[in-house]
């Protein structure tokens, strides 16, 4: 019995050009064609495309699938099965991970809508700060840049940072000028992946903060327009706010960051440690 080239693709769910594919790397061979050119296949490449599909389905490539159809031993397709377990070992690990990130981002996202421009007191977590520019100046020390690139494999649980020293937290002071900018990564997190502490490596956290979340939309922003609600917070309860964290956890609007390096909204996590 001999099926068209449409009625393989159909049955075995993938399209004639992926079977004219197969027959050019040999792994199909058409039988005849019909006068108007349409190939032809005998039943015995059901069987062919049989192990083709599984063995796609198992997640090996068509180059991988050519080295098991030239396998001459079972112990030759055990060293490939080994092998593919182990890569899709690493691949679960990595997807794990990434749904992980991806629930971070949702508890992120809510808290967003919880603590936008709300204060509450809370544990400051331990955040380790890498700190690589001071305003609009990025610090080129080569060591420094080193550590930044280190973190940046650990992608996305680091995250962009802000620090502001209690001196500077001044409600008229230009926040640009009062910040340090570079990242962080919470210290249980970074213990997790295996994060390297570098020499510029700055520890912070651990202690009663004032927690929020603010929102920087417009440039030459000053210190009291983005936190002075969190600062009148601690005043109205009697505590001396020593120096504040911020990290970035979403941003709106981004293309316009091609027209003035500012997208149209910046949500800060903030926490204002405290003394008092």
């Amino acid at each position: 019995m001999y099926y068209k080239i449409g009625t393989l693709a159909k049955r075995f769910g993938v399209t004639p050009q992926a079977l004219r594919f197969y027959e050019r790397h040999g792994l199909l061979l058409p039988a005849r064609e019909s006068e108007g050119g349409d190939r032809r296949y005998q039943s015995r490449n059901l069987k062919w495309l049989y192990s083709i599909r599984r063995y796609h389905d198992l997640g090996y490539s068509l180059e991988e699938t050519l080295e098991l159809f030239s396998c001459e031993s079972v112990q030759e397709l055990d060293v490939m099965a080994a092998a593919k377990e182990r890569e899709t070992r690493a691949e679960l690990e990595l997807l794990e991970s990434r749904l992980g990130a991806l629930r971070r981002q949702r508890e992120e996202l809510e808290r967003i809508g919880q603590l936008f421009h709300r204060c509450e007191m809370a544990d400051m977590p331990r955040l380790w700060l890498v700190m690589d520019q001071k305003g609009q100046n990025v610090d080129q020390t080569p060591a420094l840049q080193k550590e930044v690139q280190e973190w940046m494999h650990f992608l996305p649980w680091v995250y962009a940072a802000v620090a502001i020293e209690g001196e500077r937290l001044v409600p008229d002071s230009p926040y640009e000028e009062a910040r340090e900018c570079g990242y962080c990564i919470e210290e249980p997190v970074a213990g997790t992946l295996g994060v390297p502490r570098g020499l510029h490596t700055r520890v912070m956290g651990g202690g009663r903060a004032i927690h929020t979340v603010t929102a920087l939309d417009r440039p030459g922003i000053t210190v009291g327009e983005l936190l002075g609600y969190a600062l009148d917070y601690a005043r109205d309860k009697g505590l001396t706010v020593t120096s504040a964290v911020g990290r970035c956890l979403a941003k709106t609007g981004e293309i316009r960051c091609r027209e003035d390096l500012l997208p149209q909204m910046v949500h800060f996590e903030y926490w204002l440690a405290v003394e008092g």
